[in-house]
């Protein structure tokens, strides 16, 4: 066990209005309601430092995530191996490379934050732990099927006991917004924050990671009104219908998310802080924890040519961008961070619910106590599901299928995870 340092940061990443929107097809910012962050969080443990780094923004798209890495390694000599990069996915933010959204690049905005970490360094103690959040959150593809509704947090007081951040993970897209507002938001992500820093005391910072929200959206006040409203309700991508005839004229379908309001925002945001709050109310920090480590890994996520398409082909349809990354086998960066009982892994890309929940549970029987599945994490290849989800099809699998994703990755992402999250337990066990 070995003392070490923590420090929390932030800078703005407010675009300018009229900057592109990203998540709904293109439309563009009219008004802002509500200003973007990058939240920070630097660690140094054998003088050796980590960071950890929450941005209000869709996705990261690889080449943002090299440039900032490098930009944080020339200014603070943290190594990109050791820096890891998510976002909150609000649909209600910019597209990370239109450069004139900002006055500087993006990858200098991020490394401010790094760096207010950096300078707020200090002696500090660390817990972790878990609780659930249920009825927030609902599945988008088969609405009778389960959700995440864990909620993992990572507290980290100063050595006298101040609180100085938490980082929080729970799955759930930030759409509480639809494709109807111009204004720019963090969502429902950048209110819970809010509330747990002005909670939590000056000063203080709160991360938000995105758990495995690929097929789980919002359920907030509207979207419960529709479910009962006596219309017939369609998933997204329309693979199930409840409630009603499929061919109803009058169906709701549940991926649409116009009409949604600020009011649900705050709703939403004011739920989970409350949880996080509960949950953090409960640890209890210590200065002895175990070492902190990271690893990276590239798992290639192309399709196979012996994989036949499922539903309707939609390869000619590929996101601009996604060809050279196909061709070059589709690497996936998968990223693990230890942090004292919590162990991180990031995804590339939008991760199911059910993949989250079964990492997490092949991790626990490992003796992690508090796991936590990270999407939207050090790059963007779209959505990630599971196999048995590349046979039902729907909205999500057919973007999947149209960037040349393979069915078969999430196997392939636990085949290469397993010997190494095998050996750090062991190593950290025997410390």
């Amino acid at each position: 066990m070995t003392a070490f340092q923590a420090g929390f940061g932030r800078s703005d990443i407010t675009p300018v209005i009229g900057c592109r929107l990203m998540g709904y097809g293109i439309r563009n910012s009219a008004d802002l309601h509500d200003r973007l962050a990058v939240r920070a969080l630097v660690l140094e443990m054998n003088g050796e430092r980590w960071a950890l780094l929450s941005c209000d923004l869709c996705y990261l798209n690889g080449a943002t995530v090299r440039e900032t890495r490098a930009a944080i390694q020339q200014r603070l000599k943290i190594p990109p191996t050791n820096v890891f990069l998510a976002t909150t996915h609000t649909h209600s933010g910019p597209h990370d490379r239109d450069e004139d959204n900002w006055q500087r690049p993006l990858p200098e905005l991020i490394t401010d934050a790094v760096a207010a970490a950096t300078a707020n360094l200090r002696p500090a103690r660390l817990d972790s732990g878990y609780g659930v959040l249920y009825g927030a959150s609902i599945n988008r593809r088969w609405i009778d099927r389960p959700v995440d509704p864990g909620v993992a947090v990572i507290r980290i007081d100063s050595d006298d006991g101040t609180p100085l951040g938490l980082v929080a993970n729970f799955a759930c897209h930030a759409v509480v917004m639809g494709p109807d507002n111009l204004q720019i938001s963090a969502d429902w992500p950048g209110a819970a924050c809010a509330k747990i820093e002005s909670a939590l005391g000056p000063h203080s910072t709160c991360l938000f990671l995105q758990g495995g929200a690929g097929n789980i959206n919002p359920l907030v006040a509207g979207v419960r009104e529709k479910l009962q409203s006596g219309r017939t309700v369609r998933s997204i991508g329309e693979i199930s219908s409840y409630y009603g005839p499929a061919g109803d004229p009058d169906k709701y379908n549940i991926g649409d998310r116009r009409g949604g309001t600020f009011e649900e925002v705050v709703e939403l945001g004011d739920r989970f802080a409350e949880e996080v709050l509960h949950i953090t109310h409960g640890l209890r920090p210590s200065a002895s924890i175990a070492p902190i480590w990271s690893q990276q890994l590239t798992v290639k996520a192309a399709a196979g040519p012996d994989e036949a398409i499922v539903g309707t082909p939609l390869r000619a349809q590929s996101i601009a961008g996604f060809e050279s990354l196909a061709a070059s086998g589709f690497p996936a960066e998968i990223m693990l961070l230890a942090i004292g009982d919590a162990m991180l892994v990031g995804q590339p890309g939008e991760v199911f619910s059910e993949t989250a929940v079964t990492l997490k549970t092949r991790l626990r029987a490992l003796h992690y106590r508090t796991p936590m599945l990270v999407s939207y994490a050090n790059g963007w290849l779209s959505y990630l599901p599971e196999p048995e989800d590349f046979l039902e099809g729907g909205y999500e699998v057919a973007r999947a299928y149209g960037n040349g994703v393979s069915r078969y990755f999430q196997p392939q992402v636990w085949q290469a995870l397993q010997p190494l999250v095998e050996v750090g337990r062991a190593s950290s066990d025997t410390l």
